[in-house]
């Protein structure tokens, strides 16, 4: 065996040049056109693609497989122009083939030029991707429906992995989205009737709190009101209980008046006992001197003519003597009816006394019942500023009551407001076929899919 192998001698040029065009030629559609668009020729994969033979198309122009809106624009003329001034173009195009159907190739148009830099003719190299355009315009189409809210929309398959991968993942987000937007519309319904719900208890609440703190208005009037009466009746209480006090002093003094009185119809009763005394001496006196004077005037009459006179005085002091006997009879009985009058008088005078006793311990009880009356009266204005004060306090904390009670309905409301407008933005989504939507399902323009149409 050589040291050394022999090397294969490298290709030239030409024949990598010619490897390489039949590389082309067996994997790719080509066409050839003239400058203007007539065809030269086509190779089988082009043919097949198109179904039509070589005899069918070759001396016919290039729009044969252009659809034919588009056949006698200004940019598809122009299209040949620039190619034929030595510009080129790759893209996606859509082709008619001879049945009418519509494929999808991936090209290249190229112009080829001579050594003077003249373009001789337009070679187009392209490839099928009708498959992988259908995918795309799958796609396309299902995030059309994505745009316009139908969520279900469904992509094919594809036998192409990288594609049918796209599809998969589209599949999977719309059924994602689906459910959650199901759950946004379940959701906001909820929230919607809550709201609702909330904004009505918000209303009621908010009335009958109006009312509870128009009742707690008038209820603090009504309370200061009778705490201010309750003031005035405690103020006459005590001016009571001064007058009472006034009184029971006064009734005391009229008592110690009374035992005085009583006491001197005491000394009047004695001092008339002692003049009845006097008087009986009196009269014992005037009988002592009329048997004196009777005396007299025996003896003056045995004296005869000379006891005459002394007679007469006698007869006269005898007449005084019966005179003041009998004056001491009236002075006795007059003393004897005063006495009666002053003893009647006394047992008067007592039994006033012990009344005004009586008197006086009715006006000490009441004195102390109306001090009682006033105390409780000063208690209760206490007690009912107190309350008052509570009632001012809470009627403060019920009018801030209503204006929250006020602001949570204003929340409710735009909360309701809010769910509304959500559950208007997730109607537009369709969950489900039998759900209505506001738009129709059409296919979306494909035309935009590829830049040139050519």
């Amino acid at each position: 065996m050589p040291l050394f192998a022999r090397r294969a001698p490298a290709p030239t040029q030409d024949a990598a040049d010619a490897a390489l065009l039949q590389m082309v030629m067996n994997t790719q559609a080509v066409i050839h056109f003239t400058p203007d668009g007539t065809i030269l020729q086509a190779n089988d994969n082009f043919l097949n693609a198109l179904e039509y033979t070589s005899a069918e198309i070759v001396g016919k122009h290039h729009s044969m497989f252009v659809e034919e809106q588009f056949r006698d624009t200004d940019e598809y003329r122009q299209f040949w122009s620039r190619l034929a001034a030595g510009e080129s173009f790759s893209d996606n195009f859509p082709r008619r083939t001879k049945s009418g159907g519509r494929i999808w190739i991936q090209a290249t148009y190229a112009p080829v030029t001579d050594a003077a830099g003249n373009v001789t003719r337009v070679v187009k190299v392209a490839s099928d991707v009708t498959e992988r355009t259908t995918c795309v315009f799958g796609l396309a189409r299902g995030l059309y429906h994505l745009r316009e809210g139908d969520l279900t929309h469904r992509v094919p398959g594809s036998s192409l992995p990288d594609m049918d991968k796209l599809a998969t993942a589209y599949n999977a987000a719309a059924e994602q989205m689906a459910d959650m937007v199901g759950n946004v519309k379940a959701i906001t319904a909820t929230i919607g009737a809550t709201s609702g719900a909330l904004g009505q208890s918000s209303d009621d609440l908010s009335a009958r709190t109006e009312t509870q703190a128009a009742t707690l208005e008038e209820s603090a009037a009504a309370v200061q009101e009778l705490t201010s009466s309750a003031s005035e009746a405690a103020e006459n209480a005590r001016n009571v209980t001064e007058v009472a006090r006034q009184t029971s002093a006064a009734a005391e003094s009229s008592g110690d008046l009374v035992a005085q009185v009583t006491a001197a119809m005491e000394r009047i009763e004695q001092s008339s006992g002692k003049i009845s005394q006097i008087v009986t001496v009196i009269d014992d006196i005037a009988f002592q001197t009329n048997l004196l004077a009777l005396n007299a005037g025996v003896e003056a009459a045995r004296a005869g003519e000379a006891g005459r006179g002394f007679a007469v005085v006698a007869s006269e002091v005898r007449g005084l003597a019966q005179r003041s006997a009998e004056s001491a009879q009236e002075i006795k009985a007059l003393i004897r009816e005063s006495s009666e009058h002053v003893t009647e008088g006394a047992e008067l005078v007592n039994n006033g006394s012990a009344e005004l006793s009586r008197i006086f311990e009715g006006v000490s009880e009441i004195t102390g019942r109306i001090t009682e009356v006033a105390r409780s009266l000063s208690d209760q204005s206490g007690t009912l500023s107190e309350i008052n004060t509570a009632i001012s306090q809470l009627d403060k904390v019920t009018q801030q009551n209503a204006a929250m009670v006020s602001e949570t309905t204003d929340a409710s409301r735009s909360l309701a407001n809010d769910a509304q407008s959500l559950n208007n933005e997730v109607a537009h989504f369709r969950t489900s076929p039998e759900e209505p939507g506001g738009w129709k399902v059409g296919d979306p323009p494909m035309q935009g899919a590829g830049k040139r149409r050519a």
